[in-house]
């Protein structure tokens, strides 16, 4: 079949309008053509045919189109909600696209992100590189999350093994104290919680920052 847009006399990339109107113009042409007499009306039926036919395969790049555009405008106001911290609205914007595309996947992570489900996170991030590649945005985001996630465990690793050692010394209790005085913790324990909370708060914030600039 030759080129639908050809057959209809425009560009692809004319104005959709422009593009309907010129096929409403030729499908009246030829509708009135088919039934004349004789080769002229053969071929005013063939036309229209070949119109409806071209018609058909033009819908659907123009619906595919408008569902892009529709698509971009959403997440274009995920990201709005995102930066005004109102996740749970962003988010039912996001539930409510059926094109989930890489940029989907990428504003999802971030929501995640915000929530501090860094393995979520990292899932859509690694969902969204295998839906473009070559970006580089998402490539970077992911190496950021990465290596906060990796420091952040090594400190928790870290303050754990602590732990354990200062159990092992004390036998058990903490300044000749049982730790179930502490309620199941001792002082020592309950501050290296606190520093690695906070080591862990601000590697989310940093790297929130860093992937917001990209």
């Amino acid at each position: 079949m030759k080129d639908p847009y050809k057959i209809l006399g425009v560009e692809k990339n004319s104005d959709p309008e422009l593009i309907k109107a010129k096929y409403q113009e030729l499908h009246d042409v030829y509708s009135e053509q088919r039934f004349r007499s004789g080769a002229e009306g053969n071929e005013g039926a063939r036309k229209l045919q070949e119109l409806e036919e071209a018609w058909a395969l033009i819908s659907m790049d123009l619906q595919h189109d408008t569902v892009n555009d529709n698509t971009t405008g959403n997440l274009s106001t995920v990201d709005e909600l995102i930066r005004q911290g109102k996740y749970n609205e962003a988010q039912d914007i996001l539930d409510s696209i059926q094109d989930r595309n890489g940029e989907w996947h990428y504003m999802q992570s971030i929501i995640f992100y915000k929530r501090e489900w860094l393995t979520d996170s990292k899932t859509q991030l690694e969902m969204a590189l295998r839906e473009d590649p070559g970006n580089a945005k998402y490539r970077t985001s992911l190496d950021k999350l990465n290596l906060a996630m990796g420091g952040a465990q090594s400190q928790s690793s870290q303050q754990n093994q602590n732990q354990y050692q200062n159990q092992n010394q004390n036998g058990g209790q903490y300044n000749g104290q049982p730790y179930n005085d502490y309620g199941g913790q001792n002082p020592q324990d309950m501050s290296n919680c606190l520093s690695t909370c906070c080591c862990a708060y601000c590697l989310t914030d940093c790297l929130c920052n860093m992937m917001r600039c990209c």
